[in-house]
């Protein structure tokens, strides 16, 4: 009990939820509204393709990248004065951090960020670049949280919860509110879901504004913690072993006390999807949109490209693009996949002699056939009574899924023995050139 007592956050307590009212969103849209970007929806050049009538709410737009923003202004700025000059920690992922570093200075309030050692580098690095004390302790953001409590209670911080704290959570009220503002025919919201602040938030304003309207929240299957507490009548913690993932920000192993309580009685749907889809979308918006986003950004739009959303034909549907705060090495990884499971990304090994006509045969064949070679790593193995082998790993560009299956069929005809193909579906020896991959969205 009394390390309970100590490591106490009256702000997220599980046996007291502070529940969101819509006149605190009212005030907290008052308050921000001098620093944030009002970004008009943008509509999706898909939606004919997916028939759901697909508008993005450009978050990734902010100034710092991401939605995280509209609650740290928000908070900040409902600190006393004093509070102020003494400073404030928080514990974060990524983008709360940024966001609380960048308008913490504009401010002239003391920051410490506490980031586990799981955060990529140049999130560490956005926080140090606007001044913040950047600490990296712990290997989850629980871990941190606890670590920042510590740092609050013995020097007299204020600390923040980013992703539970009341404040926070009204400030990322005020999207919804401009949603509805603008597109007060929509159907569907569709957000992404980590501890849970933003589907809270978002749900309890739609549902006072707009009870009809369908709030989905869509987390990626690696990483299900908020997932598998809605199926938990008793709302004790459930224990979830993460994955990695690609929508990182996502990766949490508790979840937000006065998020999971307002989110009860208003989410619609809960959705789980696939890293595939995770992928396709990042890839669909780079190339359809000409945007980048995080995973956690693309997961709403992966459940419509994993068809999880049926309902939603011929509705209007709003998406929330919550940031685009992505490191360039994990970026690039991600499109790269979702190229593969589209199948315009193929890999293979292939084995054949180790001399030059036999190299200039097997790549005559992909360029007999419009493949691009894309990648080339070569190994010498002494195999067959001191007879030299080679064994060549390709990764080869097609133009589409039909365009690859041709190429599995050309290369295991050359080599029927000597080829393995390492990318899904084409490492199914079953795979045929009439094989139809249902997941993949032709666009």
């Amino acid at each position: 009990m009394t390390r309970r007592i100590e490591d106490f956050d009256e702000f997220c307590d599980p046996d007291n939820p502070k529940i969101l009212k819509y006149e605190e969103v009212s005030e907290a849209s008052a308050l921000i509204n001098p620093y944030i970007q009002r970004v008009s929806l943008l509509s999706s050049h898909s939606s004919k393709k997916f028939a759901i009538n697909l508008h993005y709410k450009c978050e990734n737009l902010q100034r710092t990248g991401s939605f995280k923003e509209r609650g740290v202004i928000n908070a900040l700025l409902h600190l006393p004065l004093d509070k102020k000059k003494l400073g404030v920690v928080v514990a974060s992922l990524g983008n709360e951090g940024i966001s609380m570093s960048y308008y913490g200075a504009k401010f002239n309030i003391p920051v410490i960020i506490v980031i586990p050692t799981s955060v990529q580098i140049n999130y560490t690095q956005r926080c140090h670049s606007y001044g913040a004390k950047v600490l990296v302790q712990g290997s989850n953001l629980a871990e941190a949280m606890r670590y920042a409590r510590g740092i609050a209670r013995d020097k007299g911080l204020t600390y923040i919860n980013s992703r539970d704290h009341p404040h926070m959570l009204s400030g990322y009220g005020t999207l919804a509110s401009e949603i509805l503002q603008e597109m007060p025919s929509v159907d569907a919201i569709m957000v992404p879901i980590g501890t849970g602040g933003l589907a809270a938030a978002v749900s309890s304003v739609v549902k006072h504004l707009k009870p009809k309207c369908l709030v989905y929240g869509i987390q990626p299957e690696t990483t299900p913690t908020f997932f598998k507490m809605l199926q938990h009548s008793d709302n004790e913690p459930v224990l979830v072993v993460n994955k990695p993932t690609m929508a990182d920000s996502t990766s949490v192993t508790q979840i937000g006390v006065n998020s999971f309580a307002m989110v009860q009685p208003y989410l619609d749907k809960m959705l789980l999807v696939k890293e595939e889809w995770i992928a396709r979308a990042m890839l669909h918006m780079f190339e359809r949109q000409k945007m980048v986003v995080e995973g956690a950004a693309a997961c709403p739009l992966a459940a419509i490209l994993g068809s999880l959303v049926p309902e939603l034909k011929m509705k209007n549907v709003v998406m929330v693009l919550t940031g685009g705060n992505v490191n360039n090495l994990l970026y690039s990884r991600c499109l790269e996949r979702g190229l593969s499971a589209e199948g315009r990304l193929v890999k293979f090994t292939v084995g054949i002699q180790d001399n030059t006509p036999s190299q200039k045969q097997l790549l005559n064949l992909l360029a007999s056939g419009g493949y691009d070679l894309i990648h080339q790593f070569q190994t010498h193995k002494w195999l067959d009574y001191d007879e030299y082998k080679l064994e060549m790993c390709l990764v080869c560009a097609a133009k589409h899924l039909e365009h690859a299956l041709e190429l599995k069929r050309i290369i295991d005809r050359a080599y029927p023995f000597n080829v393995v193909f390492e990318t899904e579906p084409f490492n199914d020896k079953r795979t045929c050139p009439c094989y139809v991959y249902k997941n993949i969205c032709v666009y």
